[in-house]
């Protein structure tokens, strides 16, 4: 039911209390002052409802919005808005070209350049025939919302102390959700309003009946004398109070020595969300050893470098949707170029610069009891990164996810099916049914675990 069916029918059942209230055969008084809380009731239902017809349409967003979406995804690994990248800066480009040109030139610009367009050929020259990505995909709307993007641009940080413009009469725009809250607020408040509401229609009806009213104070004080009297509930309140306090001192002494929930501070603070959430950068690309090696490994400083030669984090912009840095380089993204000497102006490694290595600080870390190796795990066991470190993708500032103790690992070989569509289960040495084939005539189960293939054996993890 949407919420112009629920202002419909909401209103209407209000209506209709209210007409049959009007119907009762009650005391004048008393009629009054029930239609009247029937009505305060309406208006508070009826406000929530319009609030939040109201929160819903203003989260439509605006053309420019969508654009800087599409801009991020396709545009920004070779542009940037106030400075030459790969390509030029698209800052005033509707100034220097035509819609209708930029329209042909950003859908196919091979094709636009085969037509014969001067300005088109005269640019590729320009740029020493660097080939542009074509993107047939894109719609005419879509490439005037990036227009309208670089039009508008993203916001500079107003200097520290310095009133944003227009403060004088309107606040900044909210970020994104940040209505949500108020929906909670008000929410609360309307179940507190017609809390009270409720109880003074009881106490008005009880007058009706002949009763003294009471006080919700006077209700709570009759419950609690009413269960201490009670043997049985006493007992069974002090049983289970006694198992949950055994039951914390349990996880106390089971927590000793694990370090769940670890999470130091990096001396770069690197951002899991927007690399392996927001931009989708595969955790196997920057932990490439994962694959092959016993470690995942801490990627070198070049494999940062070899999107951030071109991404300096000037483009980022904050939750408000001014930019972080005020336009300039981020200064996380320059720790990077001062550990391994890049000149981001000249766009060159500096020759003869003392490169030094960048301090992480480990977070998972197994005692040299037990033995873990990434490639069997995930190679053979295909197993996401995330079954053990938990959604990174959603990680501003990484940490331990997991317990990592051997309880935690036995339950998973235990739950955890193996793969056999692998290499190695789907293989066959002497031509004959396979071994996963073999598993299944032997375990006579539909799932085949870890546990089922030697996974609990100790020497499987201490050697």
């Amino acid at each position: 039911m949407n919420l112009e069916v629920m202002y419909k029918y909401g209103g209407a059942s209000c209506a209709v209390l209210l007409q049959s209230l009007k119907r009762l055969s009650l005391p004048l008084r008393i009629r009054m002052r029930l239609t009247h809380y029937a009505s305060l009731i309406r208006r508070v239902v009826l406000m929530l409802l319009a609030i939040s017809i109201l929160s819903i349409s203003a989260t439509a967003e605006v053309s420019a919005d969508a654009g800087k979406k599409l801009f991020k995804a396709n545009c920004a690994s070779c542009h940037k808005l106030d400075k030459k990248l790969i390509g030029p800066a698209l800052g005033d480009v509707t100034q220097r070209r035509t819609e209708e040109w930029l329209l042909k030139w950003i859908r196919n610009n091979a094709e636009f350049r085969a037509s014969g367009d001067a300005d088109a050929n005269a640019l590729f020259a320009e740029y020493k025939g660097s080939i542009m990505q074509a993107f047939p995909a894109l719609t005419d709307d879509d490439i005037k919302s990036i227009l309208a993007y670089t039009v508008e641009g993203d916001k500079k940080a107003a200097p520290a102390g310095a009133p944003a413009p227009g403060a004088e009469a309107v606040a900044q725009a909210p970020a994104e959700g940040a209505n949500s809250p108020w929906l909670i607020y008000i929410l609360g408040v309307f179940l507190l309003v017609n809390l009270v509401l409720l109880l003074r229609v009881r106490n008005t009806l009880k007058q009706i009946n002949g009763e003294n009213p009471t006080n919700l104070l006077e209700d709570v004080d009759f419950i609690t004398r009413v269960l201490i009297a009670n043997k049985r509930f006493m007992t069974f309140l002090t049983v289970v109070l006694a198992l949950g306090f055994l039951y914390a001192v349990y996880v106390f002494l089971m927590g000793i020595g694990v370090e769940k929930d670890y999470q130091p501070v990096q001396p770069i603070a690197f951002s899991h969300k927007i690399h392996a959430g927001e931009n989708g950068v595969d955790c196997n690309y920057c932990h490439s050893s994962a694959r092959h090696s016993k470690h995942s490994g801490i990627p070198a400083a070049n494999v940062c470098m070899n999107c951030h030669m071109y991404i300096d984090g000037s483009e980022v912009v904050d939750a408000s949707g001014n930019l972080k840095y005020g336009g300039e380089r981020s200064p996380e993204i320059q720790k990077i170029y001062a550990a391994i000497g890049w000149d981001p102006e000249q766009r060159v490694y500096i020759e003869g610069y003392e490169q030094k290595p960048i301090q992480w600080i480990r977070i998972h870390n197994l005692p040299d009891l037990a033995y873990f190796n990434h490639a069997q795990h995930v190679n053979a066991g295909k197993v996401e990164c995330q079954t053990c470190h938990g959604p990174v993708q959603e990680m501003e500032v990484a940490y331990q996810y997991s317990e990592l103790t051997m309880g935690w690992c036995i339950n998973c070989h235990r739950e955890t099916e193996i793969k056999g569509e692998n290499g190695y289960y789907a293989g066959a040495i002497d031509g004959s049914a396979s071994i996963s084939d073999r598993l299944v005539d032997r375990f006579h189960e539909e799932k085949i675990t870890v546990a089922n293939i030697g996974g609990l054996e100790c020497g499987k993890c201490h050697y």
